[in-house]
């Protein structure tokens, strides 16, 4: 045999090179997944078992599950503002500074027969051991007033409300417990209206009122009273301070006074009374009850 020229040699290993060459790059793209595969080579090494046949079908178990609607919009919306109803029931209850508002459906006389100014001085939470001594002051003068009172207080002392009648005087429904009515279901609201004193006025304990309220007493023909002026006797702040709340700037005709004749000592309010009536007196106001009660 016929010995190969080192250049034939040479040329012999260069081509078996690039042969294996050659071999090991087609398997390499013939491999999916491997980098720069074509993407028709990656799409037809996906997994295919459990996919439905029907394309509709797949197009629906490939889509994302919407979120629940309800759940989405509560997350967004703002806070919702308390309800009318909530929102006067925590205003409801009467600061010196701001007595509550008389009932939009009533408007009270402001002037006397005589054309005189009228002052309504009003006594909560009795009968009590103080009240004799104020009907006794209103009479010697000439005044009267309107006692709004709890049921519980008639019962200890029967004969008190027909007194302050005999004297001129009448009576409002201060309600049986003293209550907030605000806080009561509609059935207890009318028990505690029911069990008070006889009367067309109601005056909610507090001057807690809400429309609720003021629905239940509208059907039952009764009418809402609270104040224009709160003296604050009920904090016994001394008898000048009750004499200057009673008679001062605030106090006009027609100005409903808030004062109490019940519900602790009320010395310091008797003890005002007759300065009270002497200066509104002067002033040209007539001191009269509430009509209509």
């Amino acid at each position: 045999m016929n010995r190969l020229a080192p250049e034939s040699i040479g040329l012999l290993v260069v081509v078996l090179v690039l042969g294996l060459v050659a071999v090991a790059s087609g398997e390499d793209t013939a491999r999916p997944g491997a980098v720069g595969a074509s993407p028709s080579a990656i799409a037809s090494a996906q997994p295919t078992v459990g996919a439905p046949k029907n394309p509709t079908t797949a197009l629906k178990t490939q889509a994302p599950a919407p979120r629940t609607p309800a759940a989405r919009s509560s997350a967004r919306l703002p806070t919702p503002s308390p309800s009318p109803d909530k929102t006067r029931s925590r205003r409801s209850r009467p600061k010196a500074s701001q007595p509550p508002r008389q009932s939009e459906t009533w408007t009270i006389k402001k002037q006397s027969a005589k054309g005189r100014g009228i002052v309504y001085l009003t006594f909560d939470d009795g009968p009590s051991r103080f009240t004799p001594a104020i009907l006794e002051i209103l009479r010697a003068t000439h005044s009267t007033a309107t006692f709004f009172e709890l049921g519980f207080r008639q019962a200890e002392r029967p004969g008190e409300a027909a007194h302050v009648r005999a004297e001129g005087s009448n009576i409002g429904n201060h309600t049986y417990s003293h209550s907030d009515l605000t806080k009561l279901k509609p059935g207890e609201i009318s028990s505690e209206v029911a069990r008070g004193p006889r009367s067309r006025c109601v005056r909610p304990p507090f001057g807690a009122t809400n429309p609720a309220v003021g629905r239940i007493l509208a059907r039952k023909g009764l009418r809402q009273v609270l104040w224009t002026v709160d003296t604050r006797d009920w904090d016994r702040p001394g008898r000048k301070h009750i004499v200057n709340a009673a008679t001062g700037p605030a106090v006009r005709a027609g100005s409903i006074v808030l004062m109490h004749d019940g519900g602790g000592d009320r010395s310091q309010t008797v003890a005002a009374l007759p300065e009270i009536i002497a200066t509104l007196q002067q002033r040209g106001y007539a001191v009269h009850r509430i009509p209509g009660c």
